[in-house]
């Protein structure tokens, strides 16, 4: 009990120390992990925009390459040489996002790595002009698209969703950059070639709608100063004259004629220039909210390291604590325990035994003044110990209430019984003698029925002795063929009529166990004529057998219930003690007599079911009880040797 005890407490300490050090040790990690996102996503965000303007600029200056413009060939080379020193930075910021989340980001990761190996190959395209100018747009713009899906997966795999909200906002800001990038690239190259066709004016229609419904919508989810960041951008006059040298271009191409010679707000070069700064300052934008988002997770880092340092150290404390506090209280409890143990132990052995030996003996006890207390005090192990003073009481009380109940209930059994018996052996003496008198076949028939009914009682009167744990006064001086001994038995049942008798073998029974058979086998036949049909049969036969004679009374009743059936055939292999318990609920007196009866003799008697449906009983009286038939003696005298006619 001592190693149990403080096998607990150890337990419960290690598991509180274990659970709280590992608990610290994940919040360490996870705002440490905090930190290293806030660091990583800060030193990419630079990059990231260098690149988005490095690609935009070669993705514009490759199409008016194609569309045949003499500065853009010039121009492209140092372009491209800003977009290879971009790409690489990003590159490099990819593997340490690689490192930082494995599983997250790697499939990401390796297809932007895929599509960046197809950069030298769409520029030969573009040198050779070789390559259609749609899919030189394609191209760039998913190369672009990278870094606008890179800001996503940044937001997704942020270590809070606070902060990847504050990240997905500032993606907006982002597509809107990117949108008005298409639509000044598409009206760069229709003002270069001098035409727009339809498929075209639909196009850059299009990228103008997306720009503007951007800006909008970044409108409605930019809070404090973002919010006003981007309404200076809007309100500034770079703003203007993007959106009214779209309008003018949307307007020229709707009239059919792209060639016409209206003037435009803007030239060429002023429409660039201030579309630039208008990108520049919502790319701004972009890192400008990207770098709050970075703030607040760095700062719930620090907040989430300091807390769960204070918290290791609090739980280390309090395990400590409860260790220490447990331990005494433990050792205390054990100390009590074993004097509960020791106390019990000497109750349960010596006085208990004692006392049941002086009930046996029948000797008077008061359970109260008999029953010893155990005081432990009013905590848990006092209210066990209370408990115990309760259930010994109750049993000394109850071993002192059985003894006097069955005392009483054999007394009463016995007494009812014997008197009986006196007046059933007058009544029987009185039948005889009427019946040697009588002449009239009538009355001699009244009587008959009488003797039958006087013959019953007698056997219910020894039933009540047998109860009583004596045995029927009944005795035979020689023994008796099987054929009269299974008559005498059909005689004292109740519907005689009813039992038909079969071949038996020629054995005769020894004296000493003639009558408890009768009344055995009695018991048997009067079960089944009163649990089978009224017009059914009962069949009594018999045949010699290895280990003795084997009779068999079958019914065509109902039958019995496998569980019931099993009940009754463990009560007839192993009687118990005769009580009132005995006899509740569906409990069959018959069998139960039966069943003292058949142990008394060594007689086996075992119920299954009939061929009929209903019981067959197989009583298996030993070989020792039987002798050779041609020394049998009969029974006359002992019951009737004519049963009552029908």
């Amino acid at each position: 009990m001592r190693i149990r005890l403080l096998s607990i407490v150890v337990i419960s300490s290690v598991i509180l120390l274990a659970t709280g050090g590992g608990t610290g040790v994940y919040l360490v990690n996870s705002a440490q992990e905090s930190t290293d996102w806030a660091d990583l996503a800060s030193s990419t965000t630079a990059p990231a925009i260098l690149m988005v303007s490095a690609f935009q600029e070669e993705r514009r200056l490759s199409l008016l390459r194609l569309a045949g413009d003499p500065p853009a060939a010039a121009a492209l080379v140092t372009a491209r040489q800003r977009s290879d020193e971009a790409l690489a930075a990003v590159m490099a910021k990819g593997d340490a996002a690689r490192e930082l989340n494995p599983d997250g980001s790697r499939e990401d990761i390796e297809g932007y790595n895929k599509l960046f190996a197809m950069v030298p190959t769409v520029r030969g395209g573009v040198d050779t002009r070789q390559i259609p100018s749609a899919d030189v747009f394609t191209f760039y713009s998913q190369v672009i698209g990278t870094i606008i899906a890179a800001s996503v997966l940044a937001a997704r795999v942020a270590p809070d969703a606070k902060i990847g909200i504050e990240l997905g906002h500032g993606v907006e800001p982002l597509r809107a950059a990117e949108a008005l990038s298409q639509a000044d690239t598409l009206g760069s190259v229709a003002l270069t070639n001098g035409r727009m066709s339809t498929a075209e004016l639909l196009d850059f229609g299009r990228r103008v709608g997306e720009f503007r419904s951007q800006v909008t919508y970044s409108g409605t989810v930019l809070k404090g100063a973002r919010l006003a960041q981007l309404g200076a951008v809007t309100a500034g006059p770079d703003w203007q004259q993007v959106t009214a040298m779209q309008d003018a271009l949307l307007a020229r191409g709707a009239v059919g004629d792209t060639r016409r010679d209206d003037e435009l707000p803007l030239s060429l070069a002023g429409w660039q220039d201030a579309s630039r700064h208008v990108n520049l300052a919502l790319q701004r934008l972009w890192q400008d909210q990207s770098g709050d988002a970075h703030v607040i997770a760095r700062a719930q880092g620090r907040t989430d390291t300091r807390n769960a340092l204070l918290g290791g150290a609090l739980v280390a404390l309090l395990a400590v604590g409860a260790f220490l506090v447990a331990l005494v209280l433990a050792n205390r409890f054990i100390a009590r325990m074993q004097r509960l143990r020791h106390d019990t132990l000497e109750l349960a052995d010596e006085r208990m035994p004692e006392l049941m030996k002086r009930l046996a003996a029948g000797e008077t006890v008061d359970p109260k003044a008999e029953t010893s207390r155990l005081d432990f005090g009013s905590d848990e192990l006092g209210q066990v110990a209370a408990a115990f003073n309760r259930a010994h009481l109750a049993a000394v009380s109850a071993a002192v209430a059985e003894a006097r109940t069955r005392a009483g209930i054999n007394t009463v059994f016995l007494n009812i019984a014997h008197r009986s018996q006196v007046v059933v052996h007058r009544q029987l003496a009185l039948l005889d003698r009427a019946e040697r008198d009588e002449a009239n076949a009538d009355q001699l028939e009244l009587l008959f029925q009488l003797d039958h009914l006087a013959t019953r009682t007698r056997r219910n009167a020894e039933n009540l002795i047998i109860l009583g744990g004596e045995q029927p006064g009944r005795r035979w001086r020689n023994p008796v063929a099987l054929i009269d001994l299974v008559r005498g038995a059909v005689a004292e049942s109740m519907d005689y009529t009813r039992i038909q008798t079969k071949e038996l073998p020629e054995v005769r029974i020894a004296s000493h166990a003639v009558a408890d058979v009768i009344h055995l086998l009695a018991e048997l036949m009067d079960n089944a004529t009163a649990f089978s049909p009224p017009e059914a049969q009962v069949l009594v036969s018999g045949v010699v057998v290895g280990r003795g004679i084997a009779v068999e009374v079958t019914d065509q009743g109902l039958g019995m219930a496998e569980g019931e059936l099993a009940e009754r055939n463990a009560m007839l292999a192993d009687p118990p003690e005769f009580s009132v318990a005995t006899l509740q609920g569906n409990s069959r007196l018959g069998l139960f007599v039966v069943a003292k009866l058949a142990s008394r003799h060594n007689i086996s008697v075992r119920l299954s079911e009939s061929v009929y449906g209903g019981i067959r009983a197989v009583v298996l009286i030993p070989s020792a009880l039987a002798e050779a038939a041609d020394q049998s003696s009969p029974i006359s005298g002992q019951f009737p040797a004519v049963l009552p006619r029908a």
